[in-house]
């Protein structure tokens, strides 16, 4: 290869690597965009803890909301002084786990005139703390009137005019996970302080001594959730908490599979539960065995549809996966389902290997990624890796699969929709 080939073959890769970044990044702002509307909707069904300080004549007001499942959703700092008002407020996918974080902020100054200027920004933050879009807008509001935003027009930020960061990359990721850790961590200390200043759900009862919600499972709109039981009613679940981490509860290794049922118990479920109402709407076909969603290795991925109808539920260890089952919601409440998408897509791979070289189905598997449209479809991973001797951690295969699931007369049925290698493999 010539001088001029290796040069043009590395601006393509420059290129290619620089546009997969763009679309990555219009992917997350998207995400909090849409997870902001998610969590505005659900604000007054949810449980807000707040705390009011004063200091030399400034308030400091702090909120946090929590869902149904006592999972963080947003947190908001207000402070009001002589020289105005400033309000932030922060959004996450997941505020357990620091990454991807919509910023609001708002300040209010009041002139010598008696206007009201008022300046907001809206910043969106990737999973490594880097800013990836920032939107302001200003605007002067005559004295008496009301300072509504809603109709000025946004400007876009030139980021690559922002100035240079001469931290060391150390500095900058210590930096980064203190900024993004920071809002869990007031969220926390607000709901530890307690009690709530509002709670919804206080009162409730309905079917909610069968169950305990697994943590970071609930729909995106808050209404459902993935939940731990059992198939018996006589559950002590005082003798479940997990005492390495309290307000969880474990039931690991207390019910072998090669031994009859708790004639109390009987064997553990997950139920999909109406938080709303406290009861039980069906059984997920999972068996995850806490309400942790990560016991080190041993996880629950619960993916919902961002309609919150469609989820799929996959438990997994180490090496591969135990159980991947789906389900749908049903304009009445019901749930359809649960269907076996593990098998399924097991099935799509090994009918898929066997016509194309190179890759075999072999390993122990695993079943990741999923991600699930309002139009039923889940796109996952599924790989075939070694996990003892020469082959421990080897790649086998690696495929992309999409799969629908439709709603038929007679339940939930799954259909393919596309498969292929992963790109990384």
């Amino acid at each position: 290869m010539n001088r001029n080939s290796c040069f043009y073959l590395l601006l393509i890769i420059a290129l290619g690597d620089k546009a997969s970044f763009a679309t990555q990044s219009d992917d997350t702002v998207k995400e909090l965009m849409q997870r902001y509307q998610q969590v505005e909707a659900q604000l007054d069904r949810s449980i807000r803890y707040s705390r009011k300080t004063e200091s030399e004549g400034d308030t400091t007001v702090e909120q946090a909301w929590y869902n149904g499942a006592d999972d963080p959703i947003k947190v908001a700092v207000e402070r009001v002084s002589s020289a105005g008002r400033e309000l932030t407020e922060y959004f996450s996918l997941d505020f357990d786990d620091p990454g991807a974080l919509l910023v609001f902020s708002r300040k209010e100054t009041t002139r010598r005139d008696g206007a009201t200027q008022v300046d907001e920004s809206r910043q969106y933050f990737g999973n490594d703390g880097k800013l990836l879009r920032e939107l302001r807008k200003s605007g002067s509001f005559k004295k008496g009137e009301t300072p509504d935003t809603a109709r000025l027009p946004n400007t876009t930020v030139d980021l690559s005019k922002q100035p240079m960061d001469d931290r060391t990359e150390e500095q900058r990721a210590v930096a980064e996970y203190n900024f993004l850790s920071e809002p869990e961590k007031t969220a926390s200390t607000l709901r530890q302080a307690g009690p709530p200043e509002f709670d919804p759900f206080a009162g409730l009862t309905g079917d909610s001594a069968k169950y305990r919600v697994i943590h970071d499972t609930a729909s995106p709109d808050g209404r459902y959730a993935v939940a731990l039981g059992f198939t018996g009613n006589d559950i002590d679940w005082e003798g479940l908490k997990d005492p390495d981490f309290p307000g969880t509860y474990s039931a690991k290794g207390w019910q072998p599979d090669d031994q009859p049922p708790d004639s109390a118990y009987g064997r553990i479920v997950n139920y999909i539960v109406d938080l709303t109402t406290s009861q039980i709407v069906g059984t997920t076909g999972g068996d995850y065995f806490g309400t942790r969603q990560r016991y080190n290795h041993d996880q629950c991925d619960v993916t919902w549809s961002p309609d919150s109808k469609t989820f799929v539920e996959v438990t997994s260890w180490k090496w591969g996966y135990n159980r991947c089952t789906a389900g749908k919601i049903s304009g009445a409440g019901n749930l359809l389902g649960p269907v076996d998408l593990g098998k399924y897509s097991e099935k799509m791979a090994q009918s898929f290997l066997a016509t194309h070289k190179g890759q075999q189905y072999n390993g122990s598997i695993d079943i990741s990624g999923a991600t699930v449209t309002d139009a039923g479809v889940v796109n996952l991973t599924i790989l075939g890796q070694g996990t003892s001797g020469d082959h421990k951690g080897d790649v086998f295969f690696s495929l992309n699969q999409s799969v629908r699931v439709r709603e038929t007369s007679s339940g939930l049925q799954l259909e393919p929709v596309s498969i292929h290698t992963s790109p990384e493999n």
